[in-house]
């Protein structure tokens, strides 16, 4: 039989354990085996098997069926207790049927009959080689796969502790240092240095909150409503004093939705922000919202159901492609920001904050064209069943809420 060197390079590695009970059929078939394996270990019955597989953890068993104080098939099954995927060849005669019924129970690989053929026993060794070779990659590839998952997880979490100590020690060095001039100054510069403290204590109220939220420190209760008024009103404040144009197109019938309030604001500020900073010189800030249906042809990360699709689209500076797939990321940076210079956490927030409530956030974007961000929430849907009484209704509310796990 043909064996290939990576099979041949393989099965040298391995450790095969022997239980035979008979001497001269155990020396004779040990000098075969000896041969291609890597280690071979011999036991003289099954529970000197047993407790040869425990001490070494053997890759591949070869056993009889028949032999004294524990039977091959019994120790074949306690083998399985201890290590459930590992490759036991049985060596059995014809006529033991029975047997062989205990064997497929059990969940023996293969089986060799008596007499021996060494050809046929060599065969079943390649396929057990190739099933662990199979076993190997697919363990390999796991760990590669964790390992990427790991070193994402890593560069996130790093990027988000560096990104919160840099704005820390910004924040804590401005007030040391106003505190440091309002000690020396005149009354009026000591008013205007205490505005200056207040300023960064604020800001440093505003990353606590943000860092509980992260957290999944909620802050509020949830509630169910009109979400595209405060959306609107959130939006305006941040482009009052600017030149950009805000327009609207959201139909009179929208859905309610369950929101938390202050978080919502928290979204939409940030998108609002973004899209102020993307047109310094003005432009146009287009807000549309309409209710829709997703399925799962749709191919979206959601449950199937009635959502409410709220878009966002500004004129501005756009988004480079290589950034586009991580603005979500924790102070996320490159060597050239632009427009998300300074985002920090706001996006990864509205990332955290959306999917809190059963949603979704995705964005698109061409440099120099401007960027379209997409919110998708789970519309609240009443269910209005007539009472036993001649007047009134009771309501049932049905709320979408995101799974647990």
């Amino acid at each position: 039989m043909k064996i290939n060197k990576l099979d041949q390079y393989f099965l040298k590695t391995l450790t095969v354990l022997y239980v035979e009970d008979d001497l001269d059929t155990r020396e004779q078939f040990s000098e075969f085996l000896r041969r291609p394996v890597g280690t071979l270990i011999t036991a003289t019955n099954g529970v000197e098997g047993l407790e040869a597989f425990q001490k070494h953890r053997p890759d591949i068993v070869v056993t009889d069926v028949l032999m004294p104080l524990m039977d091959g098939l019994t120790m074949a099954g306690e083998i399985r207790a201890i290590e459930p995927s590992v490759p036991i060849i049985v060596i059995t005669a014809f006529e033991q049927t029975d047997y062989l019924m205990r064997a497929v129970n059990i969940g023996i690989d293969k089986y060799v009959t008596k007499p021996v053929n060494s050809f046929l026993m060599f065969e079943c060794l390649i396929e057990c080689v190739h099933r662990l070779r199979a076993e190997e990659q697919l363990k390999l590839q796991h760990r590669r796969e964790i390992g990427e998952v790991w070193s994402k997880h890593h560069k996130i979490v790093a990027g988000l502790a560096g990104g919160i100590a840099n704005d820390y020690n910004n924040m804590m060095q401005g007030i040391l240092r106003y505190v440091h001039l309002a000690k020396n100054a005149p009354m009026k510069e000591a008013v205007q240095c205490l505005d200056k403290i207040e300023k960064f204590s604020d800001d440093s109220q505003k990353l606590g909150q943000m860092l509980k939220i992260l957290g999944d420190d909620y802050g509020e209760e949830m509630q169910s409503g009109q979400l595209l008024p405060l959306i609107e009103l959130f939006i305006r404040n941040i482009v009052s004093n600017s030149d950009i144009v805000l327009t609207v197109d959201c139909p009179d019938n929208i859905p309610d939705v369950s929101f938390f309030e202050h978080q919502m604001e928290l979204v939409y500020s940030s998108l609002a922000t973004n899209s102020l900073e993307a047109m310094p010189t003005g432009g146009t800030l287009h807000l549309e919202a309409r209710e829709v249906s997703i399925t799962e042809e749709d191919a979206l990360p959601l449950e199937t159901g009635d959502y409410l699709q709220i878009s966002l689209a500004d004129s501005g500076s756009g988004i480079a492609p290589e950034v586009l797939p991580h603005i979500f990321d924790p102070y996320f940076s490159t060597k050239q920001r632009g427009r998300l210079s300074g985002v920090g956490l706001s996006l990864a927030l509205c990332h955290t904050i959306i999917l809190r409530q059963g949603g979704l956030i995705s964005a698109e974007s061409t440099p120099g064209k401007g960027t379209l961000f997409h919110i998708w929430l789970p519309t609240v849907q009443y269910n209005y069943e007539a009472t036993k009484g001649k007047t009134g209704h009771s309501a049932t509310l049905h709320i979408r809420m995101p799974p647990t796990d």
